[in-house]
């Protein structure tokens, strides 16, 4: 009731107001603190209620905090009381992607030719490549879809969400299942990664998973139940919400959401009843939730385990382990919606079949957001085509000797190749400021002014480095044929061994890590670390190989460019050998990453280790067997030996979560007791790694779909 008090207090003194902002908004506005400045500008630290403000001053207020991500939403729903061209242009430079698309939504439009140019560039490749990846169990067999930036590939599908199901916050999981009693037992079945690691069925028990779902209803699958049989055919979507990614967000939990009228309700109830018998005490009671707007009548069921909560809604009935997720649903708050990503549910829901049996997607946290929404429309609206061509000439440089090869074709390599290139840097080197009371340097002591003259020289050396650097890298790239590429991925490289002052090193910087973790990363960073090298952890380095061709006329200057390249990038003693016919580079890093390289005829080979540019070598020497062996038509073409990359990339991703979690898995220390990464893991990408695992050594074709790239064995 407050939130509303404040809401119409400040509509009453708005003669423009446009929309209603919603009560979320609100309360997370009255928690701001609001200041006036003085005529001088300077601040007066006596904080004024929100609607003590003029209008301008509340206009102003609200635009300086889109500069914050976590209150940028609530102010954008508040600026809707005025006038969309009265603040757009200051909240697209504040903003970013997210104010963009925010306005898209509400019909905003520029002036000028292009209406539509503030969605920003419809071509650019920005990182995470990786928007989602999506699994899919056709008659046939398991399907992979990955779906990247929007410029690799054309927007061509028009597949939309079921109703009902876009008001959903945006889940880290999205699954569909055709039928759900099938669809139920084959994800009980399918566990991905070791025995005693990852894996959906191990982590059955960690939390709140969508393998709750599956164990909450596990005697549904072994027994029938009269009330619950009508339900075994019905389609079903699962919404998983895993490990926390950003703070206050507190999405935790799975929705069930089953399309359709359920008759019979309060048979479904008793028969879930019957499936927990032990259960004691009340196991069944309505209660009414309170939120923003209004309130809602939730069943609550207790069953083994935990709870689950029932709301049905006239487009169908949803079911949750707890009560955030279902509390996002029927009270809409901060967290994006299922409908906001519109662009992203197109691309990932074209790649399901009507006869598809289960459908499987992640959804990275840091990626399918508000810029790849602003660059798909961009390129929708602009009618932008990609096209793509195979190359079954660079498949020579894809050698079936490691984890995984591949080689791909023409068309959105070029672009990914050159966003791998680039130089990502988001703001120039600054030019050190010579404070205002220094009276241009008369007021400071020579020990003080050779300082910043120290300061403004090595800024200006940075600067010329950086731009060298990137003049090098946009000569390295017009020199490449990018019509193809190969890769190799042969697992990862031993860690060198660890003499006694590392080992101390690395007791030491744990023990910081846990005191003060600030000093532990400056240490990190400035390379003050002595087991770290100032470069990286030495024990988690991919033994990874790129390989390129290069225009006929251009290979000496390749050459030269790599020999003067690399001794800038890296720190270590730089090292060559013959091998073949050609020779190959390497700089020494003491650690297991070491870049190394090779021209061999026309084909330039960068790696992370000498092993693997070897490797490929060897197979453009005709000295291994290759991908080129077997003829394909595919714009890409792979070779995976799926129990090998399975648990390789295992090992990668249960590294990546423990580290992003605050673990200690790098200085050698036991993980908890309860791993909180191999039960996300088991949640996320488990299937990915079980369906890869299944496939055993098979081949892989892959082409451009409205769905992204999708790949089916062969």
């Amino acid at each position: 009731m407050g939130a509303w008090i404040v809401g119409l207090a400040f509509a009453s003194g708005t003669a423009r107001a446009q929309a209603p902002v919603p009560g979320w908004a609100w309360q997370r506005i009255q928690r701001w603190s609001f200041y006036r400045t003085d005529a001088r500008g300077q601040r007066i630290w006596q904080s004024v209620p929100f609607t003590q403000m003029s209008p301008e001053e509340r206009k102003g207020q609200l635009l300086e905090h889109l500069k914050d991500p976590g209150d940028r939403r609530a102010a954008l729903a508040a600026l809707t009381q005025w006038p969309l061209d009265q603040w757009a242009a200051q909240a697209l430079s504040a903003g970013g992607p997210e104010a963009a698309h925010f306005l898209y939504l509400r019909g905003y439009r520029q002036a000028g030719a292009d209406p539509f140019a503030y969605l920003g560039a419809p071509d650019r490749v920005d990182r995470p490549w990786t928007q989602g990846l999506g699994l899919h169990l056709d008659p046939g067999g398991w399907r992979f879809q990955w779906i990247p930036s929007p410029a690799l590939f054309t927007q061509a599908g028009n597949a939309a969400l079921p109703k009902g199901l876009d008001q959903a916050a945006q889940p880290g999981v999205l699954i569909h299942l055709r039928q759900l009693r099938p669809g139920l037992a084959r994800l009980q079945a399918l566990a991905g990664g070791s025995a005693d690691g990852a894996g959906l069925v191990p982590a059955l028990a960690q939390g709140s998973r969508a393998g709750f779902v599956v164990r909450h209803l596990e005697p549904w699958l072994r027994q029938a139940s009269p009330a619950l049989e009508p339900l075994a055919g019905r389609e079903a979507w699962i919404l998983h919400y895993g490990v926390e990614r950003g703070p206050g967000n507190g999405l935790l939990g799975t929705l069930v959401f089953i399309p359709g009228d359920l008759p019979l309700r309060s048979q479904l109830l008793l028969g879930l009843l019957k499936l927990n018998p032990l259960s004691q005490g009340a196991r069944a009671r309505t209660v009414t939730w309170q939120g923003p707007g209004g309130q809602a009548q939730v069943q609550q069921l207790r069953g083994s385990g935990g709870v689950f909560h029932l709301v049905a809604r006239p487009e169908g009935t949803w079911i949750s382990d707890r009560e955030a997720p279902l509390r996002a649903l029927l009270f809409p708050g901060p967290q994006p919606s299922l409908g906001e990503r519109g662009e992203w549910t197109r691309v990932a829901l074209s790649a399901m079949a009507p006869d598809t049996e289960l459908s499987f997607w992640v959804v990275p946290r840091l990626g399918a957001g508000d810029a790849f929404e602003c660059e798909a429309l961009r390129r929708r609206l602009a009618g932008a085509q990609q096209g793509t061509w195979p190359n079954p000439f660079v498949a020579k440089a894809a050698p079936r000797t490691g984890a995984l090869a591949l080689s791909v074709g023409a068309g959105p390599t070029e672009k990914l190749v050159a966003a791998i290139l680039r130089v990502d840097r988001g703001a120039d080197i600054a030019e050190p400021e010579m404070p205002a009371f220094a009276g241009g340097g008369s007021q400071l002591s020579p020990a003080q002014l050779q300082a910043y003259q120290a300061a403004v020289a090595g800024a200006a050396e940075r600067r010329r480095q950086l731009e060298g650097l990137r003049r090098d890298l946009d000569t390295l790239l017009g020199a490449l044929d990018l019509r193809g590429a190969a890769l190799l991925w042969n697992g990862w490289v031993p860690a060198p061994p660890v003499t006694q002052a590392e080992k101390a090193a690395l007791t030491e910087l744990a023990r910081l890590r846990r005191e003060d973790p600030w000093r532990a990363s400056r240490m990190q960073a400035e390379g003050a670390a002595g087991a770290f090298g100032g470069f990286g952890e030495p024990g988690m380095s991919p033994s990874l190989a790129l390989a390129l061709p290069v225009q006929p006329a251009k290979r000496v200057q390749v050459e030269n460019l790599l020999k003067k390249l690399l001794p800038r990038l890296f720190q270590g003693q730089n090292q060559k050998q013959p091998f073949g016919s050609t020779e190959l580079h390497r700089v020494r890093t003491h650690q297991a990453f070491t870049p190394a390289w090779a021209l061999v005829g026309d084909t330039l080979v960068l790696g992370s280790d000498d092993g693997s540019v070897k490797a490929v070598a060897a197979g453009l020497l005709g000295q291994a067997p290759t991908l080129a062996d077997s003829d394909s038509r595919a714009w890409a073409r792979m070779e995976v030996d799926g129990a090998r990359a399975s648990q390789e990339l295992e090992t990668l991703l249960l590294a990546f979560l423990r580290g992003r979690q605050g673990s200690r898995w790098w200085a050698g220390e036991a993980a908890p007791a309860e791993d909180e990464a191999a039960a996300e893991l088991a949640a996320s990408l488990g299937p990915f790694l079980g369906a890869l695992k299944s496939l055993g050594t098979v081949r892989i074709e892959w082409n451009w779909t409205a769905g992204g790239l999708e790949g089916r064995p062969r």
